[in-house]
């Protein structure tokens, strides 16, 4: 098992003509990322390389395009467009945004592209972590911008056990249907309530969370915050039933004790998958 403090390689990126050609290519716009091709032919050739997008959000973003994630962002500039689209309509210049399961920093970078004050990414992947530094530079953007914490969530702080899945956007702990683990690395892990007690956190006012199953794990070891100072927003992902009721009903039941309403962010499609997004809001 790997320690996560391992060092990890930047990217390497094609140059701006050569990712212009591919993507026009090979990614465009509609396309179905599982559908798109994977250039290996290429990569044998010339090493693995990322291609450079630049999202519809605006924000520049450089993309592994054999993730699934990534992928989606060549063939159609924007990742999971409702909450996109819930996220450009909800969050002020003042909030104070936390981006938990940041990944590779699509969300933490829409935000800061969007204005808001302050934006914390959390994400104990170092690979992911590497990446996402690599796109803030990217984009001209420091850590007074957005920063980055090298931290799981969980209901308790230590260490864990990570399980890094084939495609980024699986990776996570526990078991999760969809993941394909490829790898288990020690990493570091904090309640969001131990954080946010550190003297010099900013209390967070939208939460977005994706944690590929741990989602409630996260919630219980935020009760002190949710009580005293609770986020006006949260929006999380969670398995559902086939009539998108949230699998897990005591993730509901803690959030309503809390004062908050949970409903399905619907799909531009309308169809309800294994998967769905949800947001909390007070009442």
């Amino acid at each position: 098992m790997k320690d996560y403090s391992q060092l990890q390689k930047a990217p390497v990126i094609f140059d701006q003509l050569t990712g212009a050609v591919l993507k026009a290519l090979c990614f465009r716009p509609r396309v179905p990322p599982g559908k798109a091709r994977r250039l290996d032919w290429l990569e044998a050739m010339a090493g693995k390389k990322r291609i450079v997008t630049r999202t519809s959000a605006g924000f520049r973003f450089a993309c592994d395009q054999n993730d699934w994630l990534q992928r989606n962002l060549l063939c159609n500039g924007v990742h999971e467009p409702e909450i996109t689209r819930l996220l450009e309509s909800e969050f002020e210049q003042s909030d104070v945004f936390y981006d938990v399961g940041a990944n590779s920093g699509y969300f933490s970078f829409l935000a800061v592209t969007l204005g808001v004050r302050t934006v914390i990414g959390f994400e104990p992947d170092p690979e992911s972590c590497t990446v996402f530094r690599f796109n803030r530079d990217l984009n001209g953007w420091g850590e007074d911008q957005v920063m980055l914490k090298q931290l799981a969530l969980s209901d308790q702080s230590g260490r864990g056990i990570f399980k890094r899945a084939s495609d980024s956007g699986d990776s996570g702990f526990g078991q999760w249907p969809h993941r394909e683990t490829v790898e288990e690395l020690t990493v570091d892990v904090v309640t969001l309530d131990d954080y946010c007690r550190e003297p010099d956190a900013s209390l967070p006012t939208v939460i977005k969370l994706d944690v590929e199953g741990w989602e409630l794990a996260v919630f219980r070891g935020a009760r002190e915050l949710l009580k005293n100072q609770p986020p006006r927003l949260l929006i999380f992902e969670s398995t559902c039933g086939s009539d998108g009721t949230i699998s897990d009903s005591q993730i509901s039941v803690l959030l309503e004790q809390y004062g908050y309403r949970v409903a399905r962010v619907e799909r531009p499609s309308g169809v309800i998958k294994a998967t769905e997004n949800y947001v909390a809001r007070l009442t």
